[in-house]
């Protein structure tokens, strides 16, 4: 009698490793592929309109984080970034790897992060150039966008999270 291959066990509902990276990867490529694109044909400071005045395409070199948090801070967050790259690999093959949302989040922002990082190291600042002008907004780029959806697709996990436990509490109080 032959013995039949012993059954696998249902997948989580996580992202598998490979999508994981391949997101990252991903992310990673369109990030420097449009940095390499935008420095190939504008120059520093130079705008382009996109959508009439409110949406720019406008060179900038960004030595800090955001909304000109530390301008000249470009060491601190090399070391951040570093740290956050370490953070994310780790949650993700330690906790994440259940949960679609949390993986997906985790795999934008380590792409995001991995691309910002390469231009602090390799330029000494962060290539921006997506310019929207409806709000004061600053300039960004897509790792930026990346990183920004991850912590909205962790927002909606947190909130997804916290009205299935009240909800499961609900439940359990009238069955009481």
């Amino acid at each position: 009698m032959i013995d039949s291959p012993p059954e696998r066990a249902p997948a989580a509902n996580g992202l598998r490793p490979i999508y994981f990276y391949v997101i990252v990867v991903f992310v990673f490529l369109a990030d420097q592929a449009s940095k390499w694109l935008i420095q190939r044909t504008m120059v520093f400071g130079e705008y382009r309109p996109i959508l009439g005045s409110n949406f720019m395409l406008t060179l900038t070199q960004n030595t800090g984080g955001a909304w000109g948090l530390l301008p000249s801070g470009n060491k601190i967050f090399v070391v951040f970034a570093a740290v956050a790259i370490v953070a994310l690999l780790i949650a993700y093959h330690r906790i994440a790897r259940g949960d679609l949302l949390v993986a997906s989040a985790f795999a934008l922002a380590l792409g995001g992060a991995i691309g910002n990082l390469l231009d602090r190291l390799r330029y000494g600042y962060v290539v921006d150039f997506f310019d929207v002008r409806i709000i004061h907004w600053p300039i960004f780029n897509i790792a930026d966008s990346a990183i920004s959806l991850g912590i909205v697709l962790l927002l909606l996990h947190y909130i997804k999270s916290i009205r299935a436990e009240a909800a499961g509490r609900k439940a359990s109080s009238v069955t009481v």
